[in-house]
């Protein structure tokens, strides 16, 4: 995701972290438990909950952690700037390669590589088509879509946006929505005919970084970078209000249990986020959990959250790559069941 760029100037969002921090509620989000997993700067993280086993894209490769032993593995593939990790079927995996201009799929018992994917510049968030079967891959760089076949790996087509996409977002039907972080809009597109269907403006939205859907409601959650989450009807494009969260969103999630969406933010807060019987946003709960945390991945099934999490070492310079002070960076189990 659009971490690195951000990073430059988290320390003041530190001062919002201790305002949104004092709205917590104290009945539920409680961590569980807590997973160590080495240093290497993280992206997504991916649960495969039939496996019981949590994948991170890290910025050596994949790290996978056993969540009824504990066992932690930092490497269980080799890679550089790995971003998403995407489950495919016959126990296969796909992990983008952020700084390779590919992704891999890996059989996730081993970790053996299958086979590799040629990329645009900079492959980041992917997805699984099901209606199609087609592998979708954003490209942060070249400001485009791969489609590949989700069983051969073979390459189906390309779509050239108009800047810089992120997750890509399945709503069925064949259609995937995706945030256009740097014209602040959404882009609606078609997988079987690799087009663009519609733009969706996102007027005053800073950097659009996260989205998630709500499909039963049609309802989308942006969120930007100017401290502010929106929801949009995803059929007709219209914003149907906003609220206020902290800096530096990154991937946020939709609940299809509780119907809520989580918002992580690099300050430490962790937003929840329901709808309204209009379909505005209205925070739930603001919870104070830990520094660097801006992805997830939800048991809904099971009221899990996970949450990796870890104090970041800020780049130097324009195109530095943002690390993990020594010994700080965890995986925190959060309990989403209400007490």
């Amino acid at each position: 995701m659009k971490i690195v760029a951000a990073l430059a100037g988290i320390l003041a969002g530190l001062s919002f972290f201790s305002a949104a921090a004092a709205d917590t509620s104290p009945a539920s989000y409680s961590v569980l438990r807590t997973f160590q997993a080495g240093d290497a700067f993280w992206d997504y993280a991916v649960l495969d909950s039939a496996a019981r086993r949590l994948y991170i894209g890290r910025e050596n490769g994949v790290t996978t952690i056993d969540l009824d032993s504990g066992k932690v593995t930092p490497q269980f593939i080799e890679g550089k700037q790995v971003h998403d990790i995407v489950l495919l079927d016959h126990n296969r995996a796909l992990a983008t390669n952020g700084g390779l201009a590919k992704a891999v799929i890996f059989d996730r018992g081993t970790g053996k590589i299958l086979g590799e994917i040629p990329t645009g510049t900079k492959p980041d968030g992917a997805a699984v088509e099901p209606t199609t079967g087609q592998i979708v891959i954003m490209n942060g760089i070249s400001h485009d879509v791969v489609f590949a076949d989700s069983k051969s790996g073979a390459v189906l087509g390309n779509l050239v946006l108009d800047g810089e996409p992120g997750t890509p977002v399945v709503a069925g039907r064949g259609i995937v929505f995706t945030a256009i972080s740097d014209h602040s809009e959404i882009s609606v597109i078609d997988v079987a005919t690799h087009k663009l269907v519609k733009q969706i403006p996102l007027p005053q939205c800073d950097d659009a970084s996260g989205l998630a859907l709500d499909n039963a409601k049609g309802i989308l959650l942006v969120t930007c970078a100017n401290q502010k989450a929106m929801t949009v009807d995803s059929h007709n494009g219209r914003v149907l209000g906003t609220v206020p969260i902290s800096k530096y969103p990154d991937l946020i999630a939709f609940d299809p249990v509780r119907r809520v969406f989580y918002v992580p933010c690099i300050p430490g807060t962790l937003f929840i986020i329901s709808e309204g019987g209009d379909g505005a946003p209205r925070i739930d709960a603001s919870v104070a959990l830990a520094s660097g945390i801006h992805t997830e991945a939800v048991d809904a099934e099971s009221g899990l959250l996970y949450l990796p999490a870890g104090n970041i070492i800020f780049p130097k310079k324009h195109g530095d790559r943002p690390g993990v002070e020594p010994g700080t960076f965890k995986v925190l189990v959060v309990d989403l069941k209400k007490k």
